[in-house]
């Protein structure tokens, strides 16, 4: 990974809500946009999945046989580094 990206993938998990959509979509499986609208506008929640989704941490499901469902999975990779986001909260914390 080359410095650029690194700063980008820093910046991304550095966001307001990134652990938020990384911690629903493990609690839950899966998440629909509407599920996680709620953590933020529209257009930033875009941005975020976007990002998440470039960088594999998530996964983008469409199912378009009868009526059309489209739903989001965090990744193996989304997983970890949602671990590691939740070891550095807690030795802040200490």
């Amino acid at each position: 990974m080359d410095e650029e990206r690194e700063e980008e993938f820093l910046k991304l998990v550095s966001y307001r809500g990134t652990r938020t959509i990384l911690q629903y979509m493990d609690s839950h499986d899966t998440a629909q946009h509407a599920d996680l609208d709620t953590f933020m506008n529209t257009a930033t929640l875009n941005m975020r999945l976007s990002k998440l989704l470039e960088f594999d941490l998530i996964e983008h499901h469409l199912d378009k046989k009868g009526v059309r469902r489209e739903w989001y999975t965090i990744t193996e990779k989304g997983r970890k580094i949602l671990n590691h986001l939740e070891e550095m909260i807690i030795v802040i914390k200490d």
